[in-house]
């Protein structure tokens, strides 16, 4: 079994999480470590952890895997996020600026001037932490549905 990604940090526009891919009962959570002056309704310290599942989209997003039913035309579970009901959908982080396997990068980030959403300064960072959550990742999906991805493919 491969060994996946257990945490990064993600710099969105107003504020720097911490993410553990594996928080308690291995489900994913994002704890806020920085934050600007408007950071945002989530206050530094606080976890958005308010599913089983996060994908890497525009912004962090927590979500319900969606089950099918027998008359589905799709059986098991739907993992993707671009193919979950938004129903479904629960918190979620502003809009990511970049991502980065060290918390000393994200903190440098953090304190640049002119932060655009998925800033072409850190696209290589954002692409390594990608890569390294990968397609089999049982926590974090990357959604790769056009105007709600992070990175267009």
């Amino acid at each position: 079994m491969p060994e996946h990604l257990k945490e990064f940090f993600a710099v969105t526009m107003n504020s720097v999480y911490k993410v553990a891919a594996y928080g308690e009962d291995d489900c994913p959570y994002a704890e806020k470590i920085a934050a600007s002056k408007n950071g945002g309704s989530i206050k530094l310290g606080d976890r958005i952890d308010n599913a089983p599942m996060m994908a890497i989209a525009r912004r962090l997003q927590f979500y319900y895997p969606e089950s099918h039913s027998i008359i589905s035309p799709v059986m098991g579970e739907e993992r993707r996020l671009e193919h979950v009901n938004t129903a479904w959908w629960r918190g979620g982080t502003s809009s990511i600026v970049a991502l980065f396997l060290k918390e000393k990068g994200a903190m440098y980030c953090f304190e640049q001037k002119n932060l655009k959403p998925c800033d072409k300064r850190w696209v290589d960072k954002t692409k390594e932490v990608m890569k390294k959550v990968g397609d089999e990742h049982p926590n974090v999906t990357i959604c790769s549905w056009p105007g709600l991805c992070l990175i267009p493919f």
